[in-house]
């Protein structure tokens, strides 16, 4: 494939760019078969072309201050002293429309409210899910709150954005993105409880210098015997569901594409799974350099999944995958969750491909 990234000078740097629709969701040519309840039909695979081109308008030097400086400024009222961030006015409407002057404020602040976690995003958000989106006042010089909250991403350092990291009020501190466009993704919200004294001192603070995925509250203590033993018929019903999935051109083809080495970590031990070729391949110890890494407290959780999922029929009762990561029962150490997604497919592709356990494995 064609390199679709390039370098584009500008007056004073350079900037590199990626096609706005990324090259994996441009459809190829072909015309296929769909079959539907009152017949055959074809499906032609087509395009609509819409390009436009917009500017940042009067927030053109808020944003230039977010990408060349890593700061944030507001506009202040020098009547009424009230103070908005982002300067999304350059009059007060209070003050007979006086100039409002533009004035830096400080990194840290805290949530307006609970931050809002998207799970299933629009295409163009493809891969960043799930991610969280939230309000925050920020500390003006005098260590008062802004008037208004400004819209950005939350992030934590132990693993995916879930239920209970952010609520209203939650003390949190600004970083930046190392490469930076000028655009609000440049910047996001991590709480302070999270950080060391001297990454909170510092300004502005940049993502590389932060540790990502540490799932700090997930460590585990020294398994029990019952753990152990629950771990070990998860590992073998994971072969279970292995052995199953070649059989079935329908759970073939929700792994199809897909390349992913995935470490578990529960509270009985570590196992891995590898996804590759549209196949399941599972490995007893933990891999070392994994794609993903995923940690659940109680693996019996994952036992009811499993065998859930290679029963013949009926219908799958046991939670999803997806939902369990959602609320946070299974934890993900960095935003990804397709493998996840996927994996949540092939139970009801197995069931609608009549696709049950061999005698064989039975027998393993």
């Amino acid at each position: 494939m064609a390199k679709t990234r390039k370098e584009v000078a500008s007056p004073t740097r350079k900037i590199t760019t990626k096609p706005v629709i990324s090259p994996a969701m441009l459809p190829m040519e072909a015309i296929t078969e769909v079959h539907a309840a009152d017949g055959v039909y074809l499906q032609r695979n087509d395009v609509m072309f819409t390009a436009m081109k917009h500017t940042q308008g009067e927030f053109s030097d808020f944003f230039r201050a977010l990408r060349d400086e890593g700061k944030v400024f507001g506009h202040r009222c020098p009547e009424c002293r009230h103070l908005i961030i982002p300067p999304f006015m350059r009059r007060c409407p209070s003050c007979n429309f006086v100039e409002m002057k533009k004035e830096y404020v400080k990194d840290t602040g805290i949530m307006a409210a609970t931050p809002v976690i998207t799970v299933f995003a629009p295409s163009r958000y493809k891969g960043q899910e799930p991610f969280g989106t939230g309000r925050v006042f920020l500390e003006a010089a005098d260590g008062r709150l802004s008037d208004t909250a400004m819209l950005v991403r939350v992030r934590t350092t132990r693993g995916t954005i879930r239920p209970g990291i952010y609520k209203k009020g939650t003390s949190v501190k600004l970083a930046f993105c190392d490469h930076r466009q000028g655009e609000m993704l440049d910047v996001f919200a991590v709480p302070q409880s999270e950080l060391t004294l001297k990454q909170l001192r510092k300004s502005p603070l940049l993502e590389s210098e932060i540790k990502w995925g540490r799932l700090s509250e997930v460590e585990f203590g020294k398994p029990s015997v019952q753990l152990r033993k629950t771990l070990q018929e998860v590992i073998a019903d994971f072969r279970k569901l292995a052995e199953m999935v070649p059989r079935s051109p329908r759970a073939t083809a929700n792994l199809a594409n897909w390349h992913r080495t995935v470490a578990v970590r529960t509270g009985g031990g570590t196992f891995s799974f590898v996804v590759n070729e549209g196949k399941l391949h599972i490995q007893k110890d933990g891999a070392k350099s994994a794609d993903l890494v995923v940690a659940i407290q109680d693996p019996s959780i994952l036992l009811t999944w499993l065998r859930d999922s290679t029963q013949p029929v009926g219908d799958v009762k046991s939670p999803a995958l997806t939902d369990m990561v959602i609320e946070g029962t299974l934890v993900l150490n960095k935003p990804e969750l397709e493998t996840i997604t996927r994996l949540d497919r092939v139970p009801r592709s197995l069931r609608r491909d009549h696709v049950v356990i061999s005698q064989s494995t039975e027998a393993n």
